[in-house]
């Protein structure tokens, strides 16, 4: 659902929270914060409902942990024959440095981590020495364009592509670009639904790298993604999420709380 929102300047140097906030004020929820820029309340049918900065009920508490481990979340993929990358959870650095002679070059992630921090590209056993090995995932390192289909109770609602530059000394600020309908590949459209569908996720961006032969893998599955970069994209069309995430989110009949985590 494609929609103008607010100017791109403005919603880019949003939170999620804010971002949410201003979304329930356009549907005439009444927003009102109760802490700064975390959670506030709304009015849903009389009753006031409250949206905290916390996690998506659309989600279980059960299944979205099972998203958030990497590890869990590459072994589910490898039971369902789905586009998976190589990976390995060592018990020892002998059995991570096995793991880097066979494919040359690896990325180290903390297990249970978001984002960019604690990520490691390795090329040596040296480097591998130099961690904790137990807490991380390693993965085959895998050149090629990062993707992200965002789905919700079962559809795909936002597509876009990351591009990061390709030189950390021209300053590069991250682009976002984002796709319409008519140009989405329905076969990551399909395997994203089906992705989503075997952690038991209602709401989740499944992110893809595309590598330079056209393979696609399962990056990684977020349960609590950040939302700007659909409503402001560098390019592209923008796709009012937030609303939809809202509607979604009060339709849910057993909930009396709203809330939401973004990562990045």
């Amino acid at each position: 659902m494609a929609t103008k929102f607010m100017p791109t300047v403005t919603l880019q140097k949003l939170g999620t929270a804010e971002l949410l906030f201003r979304s329930a004020e356009k549907m005439g929820l009444y927003p009102t914060w109760i802490t700064p820029n975390n959670m506030f309340a709304v009015s849903v049918d009389g009753q006031e409902r409250y949206v905290n900065f916390a996690r998506s009920p659309l989600n279980s508490h059960a299944n979205a942990s099972l998203a958030r481990d990497k590890y869990f979340t590459r072994r589910i993929l490898e039971r369902h024959q789905l586009p998976n990358i190589p990976f390995i959870v060592p018990k020892s650095h002998d059995e991570a440095a096995d793991f880097l002679s066979r494919y040359g070059k690896i990325i180290a992630k903390p297990v249970r981590g978001s984002g960019a921090r604690d990520i490691h590209i390795v090329t040596s056993v040296t480097q591998l020495e130099s961690l904790r090995i137990s807490r991380y995932i390693l993965e085959q390192y895998i050149t090629g364009q990062e993707w992200r289909y965002l789905t919700l109770n079962g559809e795909v609602i936002g597509v876009h592509r990351s591009e990061y530059g390709t030189s950390v000394a021209a300053d590069r600020a991250l682009q976002r670009i984002s796709y319409p309908t008519t140009v989405w590949d329905p076969k990551l459209v399909s395997l994203a639904i089906k992705v989503s569908q075997v952690l038991g996720l209602q709401f989740a961006a499944v992110d893809y790298l595309i590598d330079d032969l056209g393979q696609a893998y399962v990056l990684e599955v977020n349960t609590t993604p950040g939302l700007k970069w659909f409503h402001a994209p560098t390019t592209g069309p923008i796709v009012d999420v937030a609303s939809q995430f809202l509607q979604a989110a009060f339709k849910t009949p057993d909930h009396t709380t709203l809330t939401l985590e973004a990562v990045s």
